[in-house]
């Protein structure tokens, strides 16, 4: 995957970055990023599922890629305690940097490299990823059982529009054609959107000393994730198309819910927010560098 093919991309985050810092107020940003998570990306992901000529039948064990190099990730994680003086919560919450991932850049670039297969394949990943991205989090930072976070996890409309579009697929029904057209449209508004969401989510200052555990969160996230991806999709034999998607999944970027937890649950919201911006700006170095060596 050339640099170049990920620019127009990163240009929008780019974009959403300076829109924030120069024009835009916040109140405008946080009425945005509701109107792309909520209708847009869901409404991508059920047009990308059902119009796609992927089979259910054939994901197998390309499914289970996903949360296995997330989970791995979030076990080895725990070593930087040997690197860090942070409490317990206030780790967990950096440790999501190490195995969270970027949603909207994700189904960005899945869409770039291969159209709506890509996205499809994308969408059953994310399916999975998801809940346990969040029940780890959750877990790892929580004092008490939290049954409002878990509902909220399995409310989550990238899952919900995703499940949906299985259904339909798995049950063969026909989404009548001016329905489909209308979800295209909407599809093509949530990637410009959703990236431009996360430029404007950028803040470089937070990591107050942390140097040497933040190194370790960023490693695996953006060098140990996508060595995985490349080890697991040789083992297995993945074909080209779900080898490659594999792979951006495992590079992607932290995302910005990791910040919304930490903040809710009492972790270091500030060292998330900082780490997720470096971790965005990185990608745009690592994942092409991935695919080059991976040769993909």
């Amino acid at each position: 995957m050339s640099p170049l093919l990920l620019f127009p991309d990163f240009a929008i985050i780019a974009l959403g970055f300076l829109l924030r810092r120069f024009w835009m107020p916040a109140s405008a940003w946080v009425t945005i990023e509701r109107l792309v998570y909520y209708v847009l990306f869901p409404c991508l992901l059920f047009h990308s599922v059902v119009a796609s000529d992927f089979s259910i039948q054939s994901v197998g064990a390309f499914a289970l890629g996903a949360p296995l190099i997330l989970f791995l990730c979030f076990v080895v994680g725990w070593l930087g305690l040997t690197l860090s003086h942070l409490n317990r919560v206030d780790f967990a919450s950096g440790l999501q940097i190490a195995y969270r991932f970027n949603s909207y850049i994700g189904l960005a670039l899945a869409s770039r490299l291969a159209g709506q297969a890509a996205v499809a394949n994308m969408a059953i990943l994310l399916a999975i990823a998801v809940p346990l991205a969040n029940i780890l989090a959750v877990g790892s930072m929580s004092k008490n059982k939290s049954l409002d976070a878990m509902v909220e996890i399995i409310k989550n409309p990238l899952i919900v529009g995703t499940l949906l579009g299985v259904a339909v697929k798995l049950a063969g029904l026909t989404v009548p054609e001016p329905m489909m057209l209308t979800l295209g449209r909407l599809a093509q508004a949530a990637v410009a959107l959703g990236l431009m969401a996360v430029g404007s989510g950028l803040v470089f200052s937070g990591l107050k000393g942390n140097w040497a555990v933040s190194v370790w969160f960023l490693a695996l996230k953006l060098v140990a994730a996508p060595i995985l991806a490349v080890i697991y999709a040789g083992w297995m034999d993945l074909p080209m198309i779900q080898s490659q998607v594999l792979l951006i999944f495992a590079a992607l970027p932290s995302a910005s819910s990791a910040y919304i937890l930490a903040t809710r649950m009492g972790g270091n919201g500030a060292l998330v927010a900082c780490l997720i911006s470096i971790s965005t700006v990185l990608a745009t170095l690592t994942i092409p560098l991935a695919f080059t060596l991976a040769k993909l």
